[in-house]
């Protein structure tokens, strides 16, 4: 005979504890300060402020607005946004485009400016040798990184190279088959790389996200 009592008494903190877990990821997804760009596979953008991945759903708050292509997206107005389930097979890529540490230089504060990023660096990426290169053009930057001990050893082009409130950031990525066969590569990969140039110890310092994963990174400038 089935014990109900038992069931319940067993059920019920289960329920309990499933709804105050769901309840934790809501508020943590819709109060944290990450803001993010979504690529669908259907080739539209939007932006979304936090998100979180639980197997093939993705929670996070986005615009209601969706964008043909990725400037559009970036360089809207944020518009109110809304706790959203997507399914991950619509998602074609997410591109973190702000820090939870993206506050401006204090008032007086010394801040570095675009030309003290450029030149050429010896890089430590999480135990990962290898070569920055920052150049300059009409008052952007753009870079390319080689890992001598990685794939083929290529020369690789960084992606969407910005400096905000003196930080750099970049995207490191390889998203195509004829990148991955150049490469040399195993996989498809987005890494995020944000950092600061650090005048005392001329030197990039800061941190690469890659599959939800938060890596310290260092370039030192080669004098």
């Amino acid at each position: 005979m089935i014990d109900k009592k038992r069931i319940r008494a067993i059920l019920i903190p289960l329920l309990i504890g499933l709804l105050l877990l769901v309840a934790v990821i809501v508020i943590l997804t819709a109060s944290s300060t990450y803001d993010v760009l979504v690529k669908e596979t259907d080739g539209g953008f939007y932006r979304a402020h936090a998100l979180f991945v639980a197997g093939n759903v993705l929670l996070c708050s986005r615009d209601s607005l969706t964008f043909t292509s990725r400037n559009d997206a970036f360089q809207s107005k944020e518009e109110s946004k809304n706790l959203t389930l997507i399914s991950m097979k619509q998602v074609q890529f997410i591109e973190v485009i702000s820090r939870p540490d993206d506050s401006g230089p204090a008032l007086g504060a010394w801040q570095p400016s675009l030309k003290d990023y450029i030149g050429d660096y010896t890089v430590n990426a999480a135990g990962n040798h290898g070569y920055l290169s920052l150049r300059a053009s009409g008052g952007y930057l753009y870079g390319t990184v080689r890992f001598p001990d990685w794939g083929r050893g290529a020369t690789e082009y960084l992606k969407y190279v910005r400096l905000i409130n003196g930080k750099i950031y970049f995207t490191r990525s390889v998203t195509t088959p004829q990148e991955l066969k150049r490469i040399g590569g195993n996989a498809y990969f987005i890494q995020q790389y944000s950092g600061e140039y650090l005048r005392s110890g001329n030197l990039i310092r800061g941190f690469y996200i890659i599959q939800g994963s938060r890596k310290t990174w260092e370039a030192e400038k080669n004098r």
